[in-house]
């Protein structure tokens, strides 16, 4: 099945390269809060954290706009502690999603193994060597060996919109869905290749594409990073939109998405921080 890609080099505040109700799913993990370099100005090096959500907000209304009635965003999202203060973004993140219209539907949660390091903030996977130095009550932090999938959707779905063979061509393994869907906790390893300081393992977005989408239909992720999910989208055959602020990492996105294998599939846009195209 032939399927279209665009990488969108710039922020997604305004995502006007798409119509409205023009994508099937969102599949995302915005920016961390003030811990992570990722290489430019992003919405995570924003000093003030009202200022952080404020910015989540902007991006997350624009998804709504480009996303059609009835179907799914996920976000994949964790909270952080920065210069020794947890911030709690999944609640705050939730909020946001429900103001901007979205129905909240799960708080699916990535479990790590115990006892690696997961990289999802600063000193989070240490917290427990605390109450090891210190063997007394009061001295007790937790390693955080999990992350948050949280699932809205926009309004209802129109089941009757879909055929038999729209169905049958997207039909899940339930075997596999048993064994790893069951529940509202999923297992996954962290992804430790390098190239990225924050790449979440591609079993995330394979797991999301499946459940939510069908074959043919467009995905979006507007924090595209190393391009995890449109490499993921275009081997499910699914189509796929991304934008990422920093142009360092378009290369590492082409590479991860096959871009040399097919270049007529793809429509790179890189826009100027003021919007204009280039």
């Amino acid at each position: 099945m032939k399927t279209k890609h665009m990488v969108v080099i710039g922020d997604a505040y305004n995502m006007a390269e798409l119509d409205n109700e023009s994508i099937q799913l969102v599949v995302t993990s915005p920016p961390y809060f003030n811990v992570k370099d990722y290489g430019t100005e992003n919405i995570g090096s924003i000093d003030s954290y009202a200022g952080y959500l404020k910015s989540l907000r902007q991006v997350f209304e624009e998804c709504y706009r480009v996303l059609a009635k009835g179907r799914y965003v996920c976000v994949n999202i964790s909270d952080i502690i920065s210069n020794g203060r947890k911030y709690p973004i999944h609640a705050h993140c939730i909020s946001i999603l429900q103001r901007c219209g979205f129905k909240y539907v799960d708080n699916i949660i990535w479990k790590k193994p115990s006892g690696r390091k997961n990289g999802n903030c600063s000193g989070a996977s240490k917290r427990f060597g605390l109450l090891i130095q210190h063997p007394y009550p009061m001295y007790y932090y937790p390693n955080n060996t999990y992350e948050h999938i949280l699932v809205f959707r926009k309004g209802d779905f129109d089941y009757k919109m879909l055929t038999h063979d729209m169905k049958e061509d997207s039909k899940i393994n339930i075997r596999y869905a048993r064994l790893h869907w069951n529940t509202d906790i999923w297992e996954m390893m962290p992804e430790t290749r390098k190239g990225h300081p924050a790449m979440f393992p591609e079993q995330l977005p394979e797991a999301l594409i499946r459940l939510y989408t069908y074959r043919g239909e467009a995905v979006l992720d507007p924090f595209l990073g190393s391009g995890t999910t449109s490499a993921v989208a275009k081997k499910l055959c699914r189509s796929s939109v991304g934008y990422e602020i920093n142009e360092a990492y378009l290369e590492l996105i082409k590479k991860k998405s096959g871009y040399s294998e097919d270049p007529h599939s793809f429509e790179i846009i890189v826009k100027k921080p003021r919007g204009e195209m280039i």
